[in-house]
């Protein structure tokens, strides 16, 4: 298998970040539209579109000098960018948490809004 150029820097890279986090949101995404399918929802081009932003990146990771790739290789990288977005996920916890707290601090806070309903009932 080749070197992967693009995560030579592991997670730290802010590029390798955004490149794993679209395949993992694209990932989770066609997980999301093959198991909720119905018959009304149409989601063909969405799951076409998911499908080729994962498979596209990992091709041209795993591909070799003379063009040719393996499934075997394939899923390798999938199996590697997954898990670096459980990982990336991981890493970026502790901000969201910080950031989701002091919504809720500021959402306590606040003083509910005059209801008019309740001042027509009570003139």
């Amino acid at each position: 298998m080749t070197t992967f150029d693009l995560l030579s820097d592991g997670i730290s890279s802010f590029g390798a970040m955004i490149f794993v986090g679209l395949f993992l949101i694209s990932f989770c995404f066609s997980v999301h539209l093959i198991v909720t399918w119905n018959p009304y929802h149409r989601p063909v081009i969405p799951l076409v579109c998911s499908i080729l932003i994962c498979i596209i990146p990992a091709t041209l990771l795993t591909m070799e000098q003379d063009s040719s790739t393996s499934i075997e290789e394939m899923l390798e990288v999938f199996f590697l960018l997954t898990s670096l977005g459980a990982g990336m996920v991981l890493l970026w916890l502790p901000i969201i948490l910080l950031f989701v707290t002091i919504m809720m601090f500021s959402l306590t806070k606040r003083k509910p809004s005059p209801d008019p309903l309740i001042e027509m009932i009570e003139n």
